[in-house]
């Protein structure tokens, strides 16, 4: 049985760590790492964190000055002694079966890297939706598909949480520090480096989305890190398949559609010269996005609206987000 690593980057987690931490230790595949990486944290996070590693020799804490979680994961990566890897963020959790799902996943396919698909919660009281391993719905994927579908957001993410990884991918390829959209910048090169990657069809990672949080934060200029991290995986595409126009379209189409994510603070800060600006060059790609059939028609019609007029598809958006809060739809 192979030793499986679990990072969990810290910072400031105090109200959920228990979840985080409890849900590795409580794995049914026991020959664990736990690796707390304690980032700087300002609260009581520490300390749980000490008193973890005290009850369960698994546990090992790791206390640096605060760097951001790409340098945290990166540290975990590289005092890990075990030879396959998991991250876990410190308030998300893992179902149970995640980490014997995912060794299976590994072993029926023979594959680098094994997924399992992520799913929202508003709840730590979530039950668990497996209780025994059934790989018979899992899908393998070759490296070029696999890529294809990271691009469109559909059974590959750029997260590395719910991945099963060999350590020597995420030592080739670290983590960006000191960036924001640090997983969209090296995702590629994590799949790039296998010759395909298993995928689960269980929802075994549990992302926590606190009631009332919201992305709709006005524009800082971190934000244009995403343009960085495009840039990334437009000279991957390049590198790789500079002839291949399904792997073009797709890159593109991921560059539109969560640019859209940038534009949305723009609009909540009145960057009207930038918006201006956005609009112009995402209407380059037009046919990317309205003639492409792998995009769903509730993206087209966002694109079609920003492409219009930002002031309508910012109404539009707002108002949608008002019937969703009310849940009128």
């Amino acid at each position: 049985m192979d030793k499986v690593a679990i990072i969990i980057p810290v910072y400031n987690a105090e109200e959920f760590l228990k979840y985080s931490v409890e849900s590795a230790l409580n794995q049914t595949y026991s020959n664990l790492e736990i690796i707390l990486v304690n980032d700087g944290s300002k609260d009581s996070s520490g300390l749980l964190c000490d008193e973890y590693a005290e009850k369960d020799s698994r546990v090992k804490v790791i206390h640096v000055d605060n760097g951001g979680q790409s340098r945290a994961r990166n540290i975990g990566v590289k005092n890990a002694t075990a030879n396959w890897i998991m991250f876990l963020d410190s308030d998300d959790y893992y179902e149970k079966k995640a980490v014997e799902y995912l060794v299976s996943l590994r072993d029926k396919f023979n594959t680098d890297i094994a997924a399992t698909t992520v799913v929202e919660v508003r709840s730590y009281n979530v039950k668990d939706s497996v209780e025994r391993v059934d790989l018979k719905d899992a899908t393998l994927l070759n490296r070029e598909t696999a890529l294809e579908e990271m691009f469109y957001g559909n059974i590959v993410g750029t997260s590395p949480v719910g991945k099963l990884y060999k350590k020597e991918i995420v030592e080739s390829y670290p983590f960006p520090e000191g960036v924001i959209y640090e997983d969209l910048a090296i995702a590629y090169e994590h799949i790039n480096a296998c010759e395909n990657i298993a995928i689960g069809k269980h929802n075994l990672y549990k992302y926590y989305r606190r009631v009332g949080s919201t992305v709709n934060s006005k524009f800082s200029p971190k934000i244009l890190d995403f343009f960085k991290a495009m840039d990334c995986n437009f000279n991957y595409v390049e590198r790789d398949f500079p002839n291949n126009s399904n792997m073009r379209k797709a890159v593109n189409s991921r560059y539109v559609l969560n640019g859209l994510h940038v534009v949305n603070a723009m609009l909540k800060s009145n960057m009207t010269k930038d918006l201006k600006k956005q609009r112009k060059d995402f209407s380059k790609y037009w046919k990317d996005i309205l003639k492409n059939p792998r995009v769903i028609a509730k993206n087209k019609v966002k694109y079609g609206l920003f492409i219009i007029s930002p002031k309508i598809y910012d109404i539009v958006r707002t108002k949608f987000k008002r019937l969703i809060l009310e849940k009128k739809i």
